[in-house]
């Protein structure tokens, strides 16, 4: 699954899959590789089949490239969506270095095509939302600047994108904590601080729409949750909050009772930002959290292991490369227990998870 509502319209089936049932014989390869690799996960007798597509499809995708000049401005959107499915593969695979070098092409790519096409088909601009996306989501883990800019984020356009399960509106409020964040050591500490609470009050004024005619309970739900992710997000990056701060500390706990609620709905599949966020931030002293049908008690650091296994079984994404880092988070404080933040001039967002998160997809 790429979406957690079940009623929701998931662009892969709604848009993707009717254009390639009369696609070319290398994107339905595309798509095989990418089903071999998501099911090697669970069973790796899929792996060489998975392998051996994407070989493939590379080579004839470097063919063409070579062979037609003209191959990659086609009003035919076959170019775009076989790096993105590349771009999933490599996701699901290791996500690793590999899919981003997958991202750097499209964004060349997408910027030739529009400066040449007239018009744009709903497939093109499907694959320009998952690059968009992809980039904005990793790079609040590793904090390095983005490749694709703000343009696809309205910051009025507050009706709640299904696939993206928040609104642009909510997006464009996270780039901009994105952008203040990684200015925060040369901007003046008092413009610094207007422009925060600038975003900070843009993120509390932000009200979610569902999509016209949508009578979808879990999509606001989960819209709801991510803008609380966003808060915490905020408070840590811009506010060097931490995993003993009372807020974050109020804020992990609001955000792991929300996904132990859609779990018990079985719909977990693209909520790993906030998975990923509480787990990050989890004051790991603290206590249990309560199962919403049967009040047992469950500890936050199982709770987020049991989410992540719960998420592989669906989510087309790399839930083991998610669960190495938040690990790897975990561990970090005891390893560096002599560090202070003052002493080093990083908040704890900076010291723990941006060194570990380098490539890491988030959607």
């Amino acid at each position: 699954r790429t979406i957690s509502s079940p009623t929701a319209r998931s662009p892969f089936a709604s848009v993707l899959l009717p254009y390639c049932l009369s696609a070319s014989p290398m994107v339905l390869r595309a798509i095989q590789a990418l089903a071999a690799c998501h099911w090697s996960q669970h069973d790796p007798r899929y792996r060489v089949m998975g392998l051996t597509l994407k070989t493939r499809v590379l080579r004839d995708f470097r063919q063409r490239i070579t062979t037609d000049q003209h191959f990659a401005l086609k009003e035919d959107p076959e170019v775009v969506v076989v790096m993105m499915l590349l771009c999933l593969y490599e996701i699901v695979d290791h996500c690793d270095q590999r899919w981003i070098i997958h991202l750097q092409g499209a964004k060349d790519i997408i910027r030739l095509r529009r400066q040449r096409l007239t018009s744009y088909d709903p497939v093109s601009s499907f694959a320009e939302l998952f690059f968009a996306f992809q980039d904005v989501m990793g790079r609040t883990a590793c904090a390095k600047a983005d490749l694709f800019g703000p343009r696809y984020w309205g910051e009025n356009d507050t009706s709640i994108n299904e696939w993206m399960g928040c609104s642009p509106a909510l997006v464009s409020t996270l780039f901009s904590i994105m952008d203040l964040s990684r200015s925060r050591r040369s901007t003046d500490q008092s413009q610094f601080d207007a422009q925060a609470s600038i975003v900070k009050r843009q993120l509390e004024s932000l009200m979610q729409d569902p999509p016209t005619h949508s009578d979808d309970q879990v999509l606001p739900r989960i819209a709801d949750l991510k803008k609380l992710t966003c808060t915490v997000y905020l408070h840590c990056a811009l506010y060097n909050g931490g995993p003993s701060d009372p807020f974050v500390k109020a804020h992990v706990r609001e955000i792991l009772q929300g996904v132990l609620d859609l779990s018990a709905q079985g719909a977990v599949c693209n909520v790993m930002w906030p998975v990923f966020v509480a787990a990050v931030e989890l004051d790991l002293l603290d206590a249990a959290v309560a199962d919403p049908q049967t009040g047992a008690l469950t500890y936050d650091r199982r709770l987020v292991l049991e989410m992540l296994t719960e998420m592989a079984k669906t989510s087309v994404s790399s839930v083991s490369r998610t669960r190495a880092v938040i690990e790897q988070v975990w561990l970090a404080p005891d390893l560096n227990a002599s560090q202070t933040t003052s002493a080093s001039g990083l908040n704890d967002w900076e010291r723990y998870v941006v060194p570990v998160s380098d490539a890491l997809s988030l959607v």
